[in-house]
């Protein structure tokens, strides 16, 4: 049985247009979840040996003429929202770093200023341990939120994730 999802699906996407040096061959298979549901339909819907590669902004990503094997992720905007909670942002893996530190900024919450000058959005970022002036994600995570490849739900306090310096 196919199964349908609400985000766009596509075979041989050419990758250029989404990254910033607007090179790259295409991938077998593209997928722009619509939100987080339908990307946990599509991981467990996604058979165990297809290789899969997830993709931000593509600020720091250069693809090779070839493509990419396999299907590769983009994050779709609903991803990208960021919502003001008190003192703290709630922010998705494809918010852009400089957003996230402009919206902090404006609700007055600070520590999140070094983000301005990181290219890039906050899953790349969490990935990283992205950092600048002294200051890494690390130091400013409260939790985040996943899914594996399955599909299934987890919830990371900062500690448990185990940062090292860029690591």
């Amino acid at each position: 049985v196919l199964m349908t999802f609400p985000g766009k699906r596509r075979e041989g996407e050419g990758l250029a247009p989404y990254t910033w040096f607007r090179v790259g061959g295409p991938a077998d298979r593209l997928f722009i979840p619509a939100d987080a549901e339908d990307l946990a339909l599509f991981l467990r819907d996604l058979p165990a040996e297809e290789p899969l590669t997830i993709i931000g902004v593509g600020s720091n990503l250069l693809v090779r003429d070839g493509g990419l094997r396999g299907t590769v992720i983009r994050l779709g905007p609903k991803f990208g929202q960021i919502v003001t909670d008190g003192t703290r942002l709630v922010t998705g893996a494809a918010a852009l770093d400089a957003m996230v530190a402009k919206r902090a900024a404006a609700a007055g919450i600070a520590g999140l200023e070094f983000y301005r000058g990181i290219p890039g959005t906050i899953g790349g970022a969490l990935r990283m341990n992205a950092g600048a002036y002294g200051s890494e994600t690390k130091d400013v995570l409260v939790r985040a939120d996943a899914l594996d490849r399955e599909g299934n739900r987890h919830r990371f306090a900062a500690e448990d994730i185990g940062y090292t310096y860029r690591h």
